[in-house]
């Protein structure tokens, strides 16, 4: 009998079935690797549980000791708290530069230095330089505005959303 004194756990068992993407449930049936939440290590049923599974058979209320659940996905929430933090400083940095007509930001990226750099094409000489103190004074990290250089025809189809001409 496998108890939670063991070694195992969800990684252990998934590692094992990781040359197929299928997964054998407790009842018998296959799913997709994606739709398991945890592993079973009851030796009535051992296997993988869907989410249905899961509920079907209380796992968690019951506090069942051989229910072992799926890691997050660490790498993925941070991703995707990382692009929302990117959306998020490109909008802030659209926002201050948008009574500055003719220029339009691009998209922002952090550093490896961890300031952020915010790429923009303009049509104008504008100093951008109070721009990014006003930035960094609100996000409290450094801000630097970089040109994108492009012929005039495409900045002023990327500032004003233009099609351009083939």
């Amino acid at each position: 009998m496998i108890n939670k004194n063991s070694l195992n756990d969800y990684n252990t068992y998934d590692s094992k079935e990781s040359s197929t993407h299928n997964r054998k449930c407790i009842d018998g049936s296959t799913t997709g690797c994606n739709n398991c939440i945890a592993y079973c290590e009851y030796e009535g049923h051992p296997g993988f549980l869907t989410e249905s599974l899961k509920a079907k058979h209380n796992c968690e209320e019951k506090k069942c000791k051989y229910y072992l659940p799926k890691p997050r996905n660490v790498n993925r929430i941070n991703m995707k708290d990382r692009d929302n933090e990117i959306k998020n400083i490109a909008t802030i940095a659209s926002t201050a530069t948008s009574s500055m007509e003719g220029l339009r930001v691009m998209r922002a990226t952090k550093s490896e230095g961890g300031s952020w750099v915010i790429y923009y094409v303009t049509i104008a000489g504008y100093s951008l330089d109070s721009v990014e103190l006003e930035m960094e004074q609100h996000l409290g990290e450094k801000v630097e505005f970089a040109k994108l250089e492009y012929s005039f025809e495409i900045a002023t189809a990327l500032v004003f959303g233009m099609k351009m001409s083939a």
